[in-house]
């Protein structure tokens, strides 16, 4: 990953190799993204994250009952609801249940949300979409 864009809030990375990148804030969490969601950036629209499966070890086992839980009811009973205090937030994620594997306490799921980038993320990125050509293996 190569520096592409260094602000105030954060600082954005580009894959040289595929059409990935990543976006650091300085006082948070980082987002990796990709193609589709820099050209939502450049459209105007809210990026999202990826819809892929992700495999998770639960660390008790909630039984079969678990393919029935929303997000919510999963963190909580989990016990980690008092985490996410913004439940307006939370609620934005549409959260997908895909498979439970009780013995290993493996949960699938797909969890896609809107990505919160500062303004100068979005602003950098959507010039940058205009001008980006879309990396080929030819």
């Amino acid at each position: 990953m190569a520096p592409v864009f260094s602000g105030d809030e954060c600082d954005i990375f580009q894959s040289e190799l595929a059409d990935r990148w990543m976006l650091v804030k300085k006082t948070g969490p980082w987002f990796d993204f990709g193609l589709p969601q820099l050209q939502a950036i450049g459209s105007g629209e809210v990026p999202f994250s990826a819809s892929d499966v992700t495999r998770y070890r639960l660390p008790v086992d909630l039984g079969d009952e678990v393919a029935s839980y929303g997000l919510s009811d999963l963190l909580e009973s989990l016990g980690v609801a008092h985490r996410y205090e913004d439940a307006t937030e939370l609620a934005r994620v549409k959260y997908r249940f895909a498979d439970y594997y009780a013995p290993k306490q493996l949960i699938d799921y797909v969890a896609v949300a809107p990505l919160p980038l500062p303004e100068e993320a979005r602003a950098f990125l959507a010039a940058h979409a205009k001008t980006y050509t879309p990396v080929t293996f030819e």
